[in-house]
């Protein structure tokens, strides 16, 4: 006994010995290496040595008495951190944003071996000698510094970092002296593979960021080496390219200038932010929001926690049953524990988190990182039927009735088996469910149907076997005082998004706490395996339940926002985050056709997280305290009759409006004196690619905004001279003039276009003032066959009783959301007199009388039905299109794209 209590106090000694030091998990360690601009070739500044916090350290490389640093000691990250007279590098300001943006207790550390002018093979250990023998005489006094190999002095240097923290990353920037070389990828997986090895690190967890040469965009002379340092993740997975696009250059438009390096070294951090899971502090307390890289690998140097399957007698079906069950590292039968109950979508059984997820993997990381209670994970097979296996027919009716058939063997069979064999804290406060996909349905359907039992819930892509949101929570009350946490989470881009969406959207209305995780991905394990690490990790402890929308992986700031301004912002799922700051406001809400209330926080900002928006253009106004303003951090749009915020949502259907690499025309504001109204008057004029320098002569589209909007409508929120130039450039639609009119008439500036009066105004603006103006002052085509009309709204209106009573003077009439309003007889009548006396001549002049409307939601709809059930009985000739969205800005872009393609094309 004694020889044996020897041995192992010898191996703990040796052990001791060896390792000489205890590494810190929380100093990040990063090396970077490469030419003349990771070395830093731009002078540094005073702001650049001024307020570095010291927990950004530089690992001295070379021995720099002028500076009083030793090479392989630390010092506070003041420039220069590559040699002596080395100037500012990306590597400053990456360590910079990183502690910035990181929590206090991690510190950050770098080392920077670089060569000016070297090419990759430098630092391929293979290569060094014969390449330094052949070294121009400048770069011989550089080698020296690193005693002839920079690539032993790297490798020397981390070793001696990785006495102390622990190695996250490595940073390259080097390529102007292999522009055009095809094989730079396998040269630099060379060097790359060769740390990863010499180093003992696994490339799993340890990135490699690339930077780009300076860009084509700032006239970089090795900017076309970006297309291949592009290809470098196809060669090394764990690689990513950091963009130097709009990065400031030199005047030798070879190295970045000051400005150029902090804003590179800025997206070197911010990739390896978001690689680390954190989300960016902005201020504030920086936390986790994602699995950082590495969450999921195995660390054979940490205590590890077991994996059995157990058997148990299920009275529910009649058999016996498995699962898989994990206790922790350290697990001890005399202490009790809280439980998670895991499940499994519907292709799998007991087995498939643990094959698809490696929980045990993720947990034993988080438990080793102190960041999870211990707990036991147990994970059932949830198709509950005698023949449970994942085979066959898998949606068979009974397989899938299975599922929910299981609630009963959960609760009446598995989990007191669980708490008759294990030692378990039975109270609901220390038992959870979560689960993915069918799981995670049911994860939903079982926990907040049984309150009483569960106080932790989660949902992971939660599949249709969802209940409905009133099913699933009828109280939403009960829901508010008894769950601790309730988790819904899945990819944007995950076919079954709408399961979890319409369970948020019921959550969010009746005012339950919850944390709605979007992230990207679709439905697979990547996104469950994000889902289970961050669920996890709140499990069993006190839940600050104000904080659970921070949770949210926020999107980007609207395009429509002013310069820097952070709000509004669009979330992945369409919904937008406002924050406004008034401190004295006693209510604040935003109008977005529906109105949402702001809360308010103590320093006087308040917020709100809208449902869904629609997508495209969108009105919005802040109401504080019941007057209606503009947003100051948005842009503005005349709309509503008066100057209103406005938000531009993601589309992917809007491709056909996007800012392209095309041709594009120019949109001209032309003021001009109108006989018709005896006044000066303004209209906005498209004028397609190529038209200042041709002979023809073009057609004319006279275009009208709706009420409350003028002339500037078409140009700013409908965006018609992009959907043009994107046409024309694809060939689908005839290069032609836009004339966008103000439709409104007299003084009043505002709706005015609804009686017969104000129509009549318009007809003779437009003829005698608008048109004669375009033909005497732009190449046009003065005949019928080359002019068309169309309008919104109002401008449907103005269309409808101009366009048909002068068919001699447009052979196009566009009519968007309108239609001659059916309570109003006393204007429609005659015009449909009008047509019934005419029918003959409006069929035989107008080519294309093309009506649409935004669905049924559009409030023009019902009355556009009435005016072509009449104009079929009176034998006017009309097509018809119907593009969902009601009476809104998207819907009026998507008819001037359909629309337009149709005009002159006839001979």
């Amino acid at each position: 006994m004694k020889s044996i209590l020897r041995f192992f106090a010898f191996i703990v000694l040796f052990s001791i010995a060896q390792k000489g030091y205890s590494q810190d998990a929380n100093f990040h360690i990063y090396l970077s290496f490469g030419q003349s601009n990771m070395e830093g070739y731009a002078k540094i500044e005073p702001q650049d040595k001024l307020g570095v916090d010291d927990r950004f350290q530089v690992l001295q490389a070379v021995n720099c008495p002028e500076l009083k640093r030793e090479k392989g000691n630390w010092y506070t990250a003041i420039p220069p951190l590559c040699r002596c007279s080395t100037g500012l590098t990306p590597v400053d300001y990456f360590g910079r944003n990183l502690v910035a943006n990181l929590p206090k207790n991690i510190k950050v550390g770098v080392i920077n071996v670089a060569v000016g002018g070297c090419k990759i093979e430098l630092f391929d250990k293979d290569k060094t000698a014969e390449y330094v023998a052949t070294a121009p005489d400048w770069m011989k006094g550089i080698l020296k510094e690193y005693d002839g190999n920079p690539y032993a002095r790297l490798v020397e240097l981390a070793k001696i970092a990785q006495k102390k923290g622990v190695i996250k990353g490595i940073l390259l920037h080097q390529g102007e002296s292999n522009t055009g070389d095809t094989l730079w990828p396998k040269k630099v997986k060379i060097v790359y593979d060769n740390l990863i090895k010499d180093l003992n690190l696994d490339p799993k967890k340890v990135p490699l960021l690339s930077g780009e040469t300076v860009n084509e965009d700032q006239n970089g002379k090795c900017g076309s080496m970006n297309k291949i340092i592009a290809t470098l993740p196809k060669t090394i997975p764990n690689s990513y390219v950091i963009s130097s696009k709009g990065c400031t250059a030199e005047p030798d438009f070879l190295h970045f200038n000051a400005a150029g390096y902090r804003d590179l070294g800025r997206r070197y951090a911010d990739k390896m932010l978001l690689l680390l899971g954190y989300k960016f502090s902005d201020g504030k307390s920086p936390f986790i929001v994602q699995a950082p890289l590495g969450f999921d690998v195995l660390n054979a140097s940490i205590p590890a926690g077991k994996i059995e399957t157990i058997n148990y007698e299920s009275k529910m079906v009649g058999a016996t049953r498995k699962a898989t069950v994990y206790t922790p590292p350290g697990f001890n039968k005399k202490k009790k524990y809280p439980v998670l109950y895991l499940l499994h979508g519907i292709g799998g059984d007991e087995k498939e988190w643990l094959n698809g997820g490696n929980p045990q993997i993720i947990l034993d990381n988080l438990f080793a990182e102190g960041k999870i209670e211990s707990m036991i994970v147990v994970m059932p097979n949830g198709r509950a039927m005698k023949d449970d296996s994942a085979t066959g027919n898998i949606m068979a009716p009974d397989k899938v009735q299975a599922f929910a058939t299981f609630e009963k063997d959960l609760l009446n069979d598995l989990i007191p088996f669980i708490e008759k064999k294990y030692p378990i804290l039975k109270d609901r406060e220390h038992r959870a469910i979560a689960g993915l996909s069918m799981g995670g349905g049911q994860s939903l359907n079982f926990g907040l149907g049984n309150l009483d039992k569960f106080a932790w819930v989660g949902a992971f892509s939660a599949a249709p076997n969802t209940k409905m949101p009133q099913e699933l929570l009828p109280n939403p009350e009960e829901a508010k005082k008894k769950l601790k946490l309730l988790w819904i989470s899945c990819g944007d881009n995950d076919w079954l998004i709408e399961n979890s969406k319409r369970t948020h959207d019921y959550l969010y209305k009746n005012d339950v706490p919850h944390i709605y995780y979007i992230e990207p991905g679709v439905h697979d394990f990547k996104v469950w395996k994000n889902g289970l690490y961050m669920f996890s990790q709140f499990l069993f402890k006190p839940v600050d339940q104000s904080n659970f929308a921070a949770y949210t992986i926020l999107g980007n700031p609207a395009q429509t926002n002013i310069r820097t301004a952070k709000y509004p912002q669009i979330l992945p799922d369409n919904k937008v985050l406002f924050k406004v700051t008034a401190p004295e406001a006693s209510k604040v809400q935003i109008d977005l056709g529906k109105k949402y209330d702001l809360t308010r926080d103590s320093e006087g900002f308040w917020t709100v997280t809208t449902e869904v928006i629609n997508k495209g253009f969108n009105y919005y106004s802040l109401l504080i305290d019941g007057v209606a303003v503009a947003d100051p951090s948005s842009q503005t749009f005349y709309g509503m009759g008066r100057m209103a915020s406005g938000i531009e949502i993601p589309n992917k259907e809007g491709d056909f409006y996007a800012l392209k690499d095309v041709p594009h025309g120019d949109i001209r504001i032309k003021k001009y004196f109108s006989k018709a109204t005896n006044s000066w008057r303004e209209m906005y004029v498209y004028t397609p690619p190529g038209y200042e320098n041709s002979t023809e002569k073009y057609a004319v589209l006279y275009l009208l905004h709706g009420g409350g909007e003028d002339q500037t409508g078409w140009a700013t929120q409908g965006k018609a001279n992009l959907i043009l130039d994107n046409l024309i450039a694809e060939n689908k639609a005839k290069p032609m003039i836009i004339a966008m009119l103000d439709g409104n008439m007299g003084n009043t500036g505002g709706v005015a276009g609804f009686n017969e009066n104000a129509l009549k105004a318009f007809e003779n603006e437009l003829k005698n003032g608008a048109i004669p103006f375009v033909e005497s002052n732009f190449k046009v085509s003065k005949d019928s066959k080359n002019r068309a009309l169309a309008g919104l709204s109002m401008g449907g209106l103005q269309t409808l009783y101009a366009g048909v009573k002068n068919s001699d003077l447009f052979s196009y009439i566009g009519v968007f959301s309108s239609g001659w309003w059916a309570n109003n007889t006393t204007l429609s009548d005659p015009q449909y007199e009008f047509m019934k006396n005419n029918a003959a001549t409006i069929n035989a002049n107008i080519k294309e009388f093309w009506i649409s409307m935004g669905g049924k939601e559009d409030i023009a709809y019902e009355n556009c039905k009435i005016m072509m059930k009449k104009f079929d009985q009176l034998g006017i000739k009309y097509k018809y299109s119907e593009y969902p969205g009601g009476h809104t800005w998207p819907v009026w872009r998507h008819d001037l794209f359909m629309f337009t393609p149709l005009l002159f094309q006839q001979k």
